[in-house]
């Protein structure tokens, strides 16, 4: 029962953190840097704007959508990784730091928690 209530409010902190953290970041990145490379900060800003729950609650306002947190979660990881891609890709450094890596590992057993306690539910 604690777990019900415990997790979404867990997923929704973790997605204003990294809507601030990624889509700030990016953005302040992509104003010091300039736009090109892609690989400047373009992935972090959509990765930021994916996982923020305002996001989740204008397109249900306005678009008529309903998406699940832990999908605009998911969204947001996916888009993450594909920016991590690019930059092997294009600028051949290495796919993550260790800090990044722990953190996206955590983010995903986040997500699989709630997904699994939402289909339960």
């Amino acid at each position: 029962m604690r777990t019900q209530k415990t997790l979404p409010v867990i997923a929704w902190l973790v997605a204003w953190g990294w809507a601030l953290i990624a889509g700030v970041g990016g953005f302040l990145l992509l104003l010091h840097q300039g736009p090109l490379p892609i690989t400047n900060g373009w992935f972090a800003m959509f990765s930021g704007i994916a996982a923020c729950p305002l996001t989740g609650r204008l397109l249900k306002r306005y678009a008529r959508v309903v998406v699940p947190d832990y999908v605009q979660l998911a969204v947001a990881l996916l888009i993450f990784m594909a920016g991590r891609v690019a930059v092997v890709v294009l600028l051949h450094r290495p796919f993550l730091p260790l800090g990044l890596m722990l953190g996206a590992i955590a983010a995903v057993i986040l997500m699989l928690c709630l997904a699994f306690a939402r289909r339960n539910a």
